[in-house]
């Protein structure tokens, strides 16, 4: 009888152990459709909400990586249609040096834009076989795109508000001109009149 419930104990046991070490060994995974247990990936950003590093996700967490890599795409796409259309709005009240100096800026992001996007296309058509290189050909694409985009975006930025401050000054410049030309025309006017009436005033004499 003793070795009965000895026995039954040990059961007891030995379930609560399993138990615990399945539920450590899934946490933070989860199952799929098919019933497998896979991680649920984290995609690591830095304090401006680019990707640190793409190189160090498996095959297995492909969909989340080329999720993350489109996002990037996306929000390059926008700042370079942003940057476009600021250039367009501004028309012939930039100088034709400034002009093209935006125009290479916005070129230069297409044009790494175009690389990632091409390193992109590829690593969501790799296999397991070439997913390393895949990879790694797609991140130094990113790391060179980004790079772009944080020069030129920052420069884009710095260039708007030296924009805004420069469209002020004129406005304020105008302003002050026409307040000029207003007083000196008020006063040629007095001049005039009070030459008119010392006239008037002579000839009654």
């Amino acid at each position: 009888m003793k070795t009965k419930i000895l026995n039954v104990k040990l059961g007891a046991i030995a379930i609560l152990i399993t138990s615990t070490l399945s539920f450590v060994a899934c946490n933070g995974q989860k199952k799929n459709d098919a019933g497998q247990v896979t991680e649920d990936v984290v995609i690591e950003r830095d304090s401006d909400g680019y990707v640190t590093n793409f190189d160090v996700y498996t095959f297995e967490q492909k969909d989340k990586v080329v999720n993350a890599a489109q996002e990037e795409l996306d929000k390059m796409n926008a700042k370079i249609d942003e940057m476009k259309a600021d250039l367009n709005a501004k028309g012939d009240k930039i100088s034709a040096e400034s002009k093209a100096a935006y125009e290479k800026a916005i070129s230069d992001l297409e044009h790494s834009r175009d690389n990632f996007k091409a390193k992109l296309d590829a690593l969501k058509n790799s296999s397991e076989n070439n997913w390393d290189q895949a990879k790694s050909d797609m991140s130094s694409a990113y790391n060179e795109a980004e790079q772009n985009v944080k020069t030129n975006w920052s420069n884009f930025k710095e260039n708007a508000g030296e924009a805004t401050q420069n469209v002020k000054g004129n406005i304020e410049n105008a302003a002050s001109n026409v307040k000029k030309d207003v007083s000196k025309a008020a006063s040629d006017v007095k001049k005039e009149a009070d030459k008119a009436a010392k006239s008037v005033k002579d000839a009654v004499k």
